[in-house]
């Protein structure tokens, strides 16, 4: 990747596929990927899942924003998934903006759904209804997710055509 790119920023619901697009990339792109719920569980030594339930959302959205805050404060480039909450924080939205590529990984709420059906450990899905929970929160968050720099729909592609199209795109601005 060339000197004058930052970090490519990955955002979208919960279940877009933040963390495996990402991983991928960044092996693509020969540089250093990170999640930031794992940076986080790793930071607190708990579970995202055990954060909210018990110390609340309002807390872990803190924790969150420090622990986002140390990783935009390396100076190495990175391919970075944020939580699907991160970007409605606008502290962390200046952050990005001010200096990375935000790509939005845009998909499907059905096929958010299923993929979500299958995964027990989303703090913001226990005990609710996923597709209505997934619609209210597409209501609130996507006024946010629009203001990234590329929006990109992962539904119903094949993650090798996902993977050329947003390096045909990051190439095409740096």
């Amino acid at each position: 990747m060339k000197n004058n790119v930052s970090n490519i920023v990955l955002l979208g619901h919960m279940g877009s596929g933040k963390s495996t697009i990402g991983k991928s990339l960044a092996k693509k792109l020969i540089i250093d990927f990170v999640d930031t719920d794992y940076e986080i569980e790793k930071h607190t030594n708990s579970k995202i899942k055990e954060i909210f339930l018990i110390q609340g959302e309002n807390r872990f959205r803190e924790i969150e924003e420090n622990v986002i805050k140390q990783i935009f404060n390396s100076k190495e480039k990175k391919v970075i998934a944020l939580g699907g909450g991160s970007f409605e924080n606008k502290n962390i939205r200046a952050l990005i903006k001010g200096r990375n590529i935000s790509i939005w990984l845009k998909c499907n709420i059905n096929i958010l759904v299923e993929r979500l059906k299958k995964n027990k450990n989303r703090p913001l899905l226990i005990g609710k209804n996923i597709k209505s929970e997934i619609m209210k929160l597409d209501k609130i968050r996507k006024i946010n997710y629009e203001s990234a720099d590329f929006h990109y729909d992962v539904s119903k592609k094949q993650k090798k055509i996902i993977l050329k199209e947003l390096i045909e795109y990051i190439e095409s601005i740096v």
